[in-house]
């Protein structure tokens, strides 16, 4: 379980065990620093997911490193997906806006027709 995962568990334990590479006995460290028995803390860095109050405990200890180690890669992909999507839209809306124009008459240098964009409220 765990540490070869690309979960957040896997990448949570591999962040922990990062942070307590050096002096030894890393699972009665993290205990003592996030208030949980050592066998919590070495499940935690075998690669269980903390339960809630454990997480919120590592969180306020290891603040943003931590949130960016376990979950910046889902937000990676979901900001890259969403300005893709967004992309996507805005050509297809572009695309609409075209079709509007013509089908309206509407040429640029036209002054007696005004693009469908451009209307004003109607009475």
């Amino acid at each position: 379980m765990g540490l070869d995962s690309h979960e957040p568990r896997g990448r949570l334990a591999r962040y922990l065990q990062r942070q307590y590479a050096d002096g030894g006995h890393a699972a009665n460290r993290l205990a003592r620093e996030i208030d949980c028995t050592p066998k919590a803390a070495s499940n935690i860095l075998s690669g269980h997911w903390p339960t809630s109050r454990h997480w919120a405990a590592i969180a306020r200890r290891f603040g943003d490193d931590v949130l960016q180690a376990v979950f910046a890669p889902e937000i990676d992909a979901t900001v890259a997906r969403l300005q893709s999507e967004v992309r996507d839209l805005e050509l297809a809306l572009e695309r609409k806006r075209a079709m509007a124009r013509q089908a309206g008459g509407y040429r640029p240098g036209n002054p007696s027709r005004v693009a469908p964009d451009q209307e004003g409220p109607r009475p």
